[in-house]
């Protein structure tokens, strides 16, 4: 195989704010910013030698990754490992990655702690959990377990796990003693259920259920 030292721009297009070129020595166009055409100088017919064309292709695959990166965050935040994840597999090379995630969280747009508070908060407003719960939910989210779980033993602090239960049955009441037909073992064995998989003991669960019960059957 016959490596070329020297490489040619064969053909420069303009696309919006970028150039698609394409090089003599290789099939696929590389896409960059147009900072890099006035950067490098470049244009149609100019040969580049082998260092400068591979400076030229790293710095392409960096200006893509970033663009996929800035995508991804418009779309809503992400963690580091969610983010490094999805790039994976998107076929980002390591070394892009590790730069593009270095670049991002210097400047402050890419923080977990950040992250997985505002995960925390936003899941205690729409449906209340316990603490095995949101750990997992952070966890599934590629956060570090311990910063998973000093963020939710913050946002929890010494909540009682039974006001946690009533809180969240009390959303679903509605749902729970709206079917008429149903004994009260049931709608019991129900909330329990749902309270398992938001996390919450039993003894919690049960504590719960019953003034809740008690406050149903009070007021019809």
């Amino acid at each position: 195989m016959v490596i070329e030292s020297t490489v040619r721009i064969v053909r420069l297009v303009q696309l919006g704010g970028r150039f698609r070129i394409t090089l003599s020595n290789r099939e696929e166009s590389l896409v960059v910013e147009a900072i890099l055409v006035a950067k490098h100088r470049l244009k149609e017919g100019i040969v580049l030698t082998a260092p400068q064309s591979a400076i030229l292709e790293r710095e392409a695959a960096e200006g893509a990754c970033d663009r996929e990166v800035a995508r991804l965050l418009a779309l809503r935040p992400h963690s580091i490992g969610e983010l490094r994840a999805k790039l994976h597999r998107k076929k980002y090379e390591g070394e892009h990655v590790a730069t593009i995630i270095k670049r991002y969280k210097q400047r402050g747009l890419l923080d977990d702690a950040h992250v997985a508070s505002t995960l925390v908060r936003l899941t205690l407003e729409r449906k209340p959990a316990g603490r095995s719960y949101l750990v997992a939910l952070l966890r599934r989210k590629l956060i570090d377990r311990d910063l998973a779980e000093q963020t939710v033993e913050m946002a929890l602090g010494d909540r009682d796990e039974s006001e946690l239960a009533y809180e969240a049955l009390s959303r679903r009441r509605r749902v729970l003693f709206s079917a008429k037909q149903l004994d009260v073992e049931t709608i019991r064995r129900r909330a329990y259920t749902y309270l398992s998989r938001r996390g919450i003991g039993y003894s919690a669960a049960k504590a719960a259920f019953e003034r809740l019960l008690k406050e149903t059957e009070k007021h019809g």
